[in-house]
């Protein structure tokens, strides 16, 4: 679970301290308070992309830190960060040019490495899952984390590697030398042209967030260091002026309080002032580490127009370029003996794509029906839902011979078909929390996210959802973002996030609700209005002994 989070210098949040419990965690607040800020700076904290605008005006790093309990962490990755008692501190800072750095129990990682930890962590639900859910391939891959398969899909991905790179042997014997020759050239270009520019996952989206600050710099430099002068011209004029004041309210003590707002706004400006240079300094750079910036973007740039869709995938091609090269380099087996490895390393394709097949196909039952058992109880009166897992044994590849598809339709008389042509938003909505109950019971990660799982669904299918929630956190902490008081009245804990003005700038705080704060913000969610009225509160007061709570 997670213990402490602590946000500073992130968009909105100038400075926040959050200390969830065990449960429920209910997140509201009026729309565009920054509610969603926090799920942000959660995932940024666990190596999600940033760009250059999550930094708050004026501050020179954004910061987010948090302290987990983790105690199922792979022994490997908890060996790795040095996790003891199942402790796991994070801390990943942004700087104005939207360079990132983290660290895990205080050693450093990499981007991709807190993906990774993170995976294990925390389980992020948000409105854009939605359409991910309609792909197949994250429809197998959610079948297989439920089937725990990764091992058995991985052992298919291997073997069907193997067996490509024997049929570009067997291909290779069958070469005059010139065109072995051509081809070892080839390869070997592309290996190099590849290994050269010793790629590393996450630096792309780090340089990314760098770029718009390093090609505006000048701008950035000129804009900042206008607004510097006239600023600290006004911090002296303030400081000269809240003397004059100070002399007045010698001889008339009335003007006292002005003379010490104006010293207070002097103070400010003169704070200012410095926030003003020092971002100035930040952003101004040397022409070379921007022809630097823009050389790497572009070489990632052609790399992946020639070898893949995005950097991993241009890894990926490195490694099948080398075993290519294997193959080819070394043909001293005759074309009989490759004939027969060939045959071996299908057959042995063909066995271990039929064993994931077959568990895929009871993972499929199995999920098919949890996931049907959960729909019913969020208002689906006569769902049919399915999984269904088709093998062709001609259509092998790197993924099994399975074609995955999730089937669903909530009228009755009417066939199942495809739930990305099926299924509204509401139903969107609701079929992925039934999707997560499901895979839940099955994975062992603590902290479950949710970001408005309730969008389109109304007051009485939201009562059930929040019934789903809160049973959902009997066994896990959950973090749930709502605009539904039916909803929220589920909460174990209940967080208000609101929106004020600091120093000219807008700043979001969250407060946790005692029980009469409460009661007036799930009045105000059912009315929507500002002043909680007595009826509005007997209304608020009814939902929560109707919840529970």
């Amino acid at each position: 679970m997670l213990k402490k989070l602590s946000i500073k210098n992130f968009a909105v949040i100038d400075r926040l301290d959050l200390e969830p419990g065990p449960g429920l965690n209910i997140f509201t607040g009026e729309t565009g308070a920054g509610k969603s800020i926090i799920i942000s700076a959660l995932g940024f904290l666990l190596g999600e992309r940033s760009g250059s605008d999550i930094l708050r005006p004026g501050a020179e790093t954004a910061e987010v830190e948090g302290e987990f309990l983790a105690e199922n962490l792979p022994p490997k990755l908890a060996e790795r960060w040095g996790v003891k008692g199942g402790l796991v501190k994070i801390r990943r800072q942004a700087d104005p040019r939207g360079r990132t750095r983290a660290a895990v129990n205080g050693a450093a990682a990499a981007l991709a490495q807190l993906s990774e930890l993170g995976g294990y962590l925390v389980d992020f639900h948000g409105q854009n899952e939605h359409q991910s859910l309609l792909k197949p391939e994250t429809q197998r891959d959610l079948l297989d984390r439920y089937g725990k398969l990764e091992k058995e899909a991985k052992g298919v991905e291997e073997a069907w590697a193997a067996a490509r790179a024997l049929e570009e042997s067997l291909n290779a014997v069958s070469m005059s030398e010139d065109e072995r020759g051509r081809l070892l050239d080839l390869y070997r270009f592309q290996l190099g042209e590849i290994e050269s520019a010793n790629l590393k996952e996450g630096e792309e989206e780090e340089l990314e967030a760098l770029w718009p600050r390093l090609k505006n710099s000048e701008k950035l430099f000129t804009l900042s260091g206008d607004a510097h002068g006239l600023v600290d011209d006004a911090a002296g004029n303030a400081e000269k002026a809240v003397e004059r004041l100070k002399s007045l309210a010698a001889i008339d003590p009335q003007a006292e309080p002005l003379a010490a707002r104006l010293a207070a706004a002097a103070i400010e400006l003169r704070d200012l002032s410095g926030e003003l240079r020092a971002y100035g300094k930040g952003v101004h750079s040397d022409p070379g580490e921007v022809d630097r910036c823009l050389s790497r973007l572009e070489k990632f740039k052609t790399l992946k127009k020639k070898y893949g869709t995005d950097i991993p995938a241009v890894l990926a091609k490195a490694e099948e370029l080398r075993l290519k090269l294997n193959g080819l380099e070394d043909l001293t087996l005759d074309r009989s003996e490759l004939e027969k490895k060939l045959a071996a390393a299908r057959a042995k394709l063909e066995k271990l794509a039929l064993a994931l097949h077959d568990r895929r196909e009871a993972a499929a039952k199995k999920l098919s029906a949890e996931i049907l058992k959960e729909a019913q109880g969020l208002g689906f009166k006569e769902v049919r839902f399915a999984v269904d897992a088709a093998y062709d044994e001609n259509a092998i590849s790197s993924f099994g011979g399975d074609s995955v598809e999730y089937l669903f339709t909530a009228n009755p008389g009417y066939p199942l078909r495809p739930l990305r042509y099926t299924a509204s938003g509401g139903e969107m909505a609701r079929i992925m929390l039934a999707l997560k109950t499901a895979l839940s019971k099955a994975d062992h990660i603590g902290v479950q996210v949710f970001d408005e799982v309730d969008a389109g669904v109304g007051a009485v299918t939201g009562r059930l959802v929040g019934e789903k929630l809160a049973r959902l956190a009997a066994g896990k902490q959950i973090f749930c973002i709502t605009h539904l008081p039916q909803v929220a009245a589920f909460g174990s804990a209940h967080f208000f996030v609101e929106k004020d003005v600091r120093a000219g700038v807008a700043a979001a705080a969250v407060r946790r609700l005692d029980e009469p704060a409460r009661e007036a913000e799930i009045a105000r969610m059912l009315g929507g209005k500002k002043q909680s009225t007595d009826l509005g509160l007997k209304h608020a007061r009814e939902l929560l002994a109707e919840s529970g709570k």
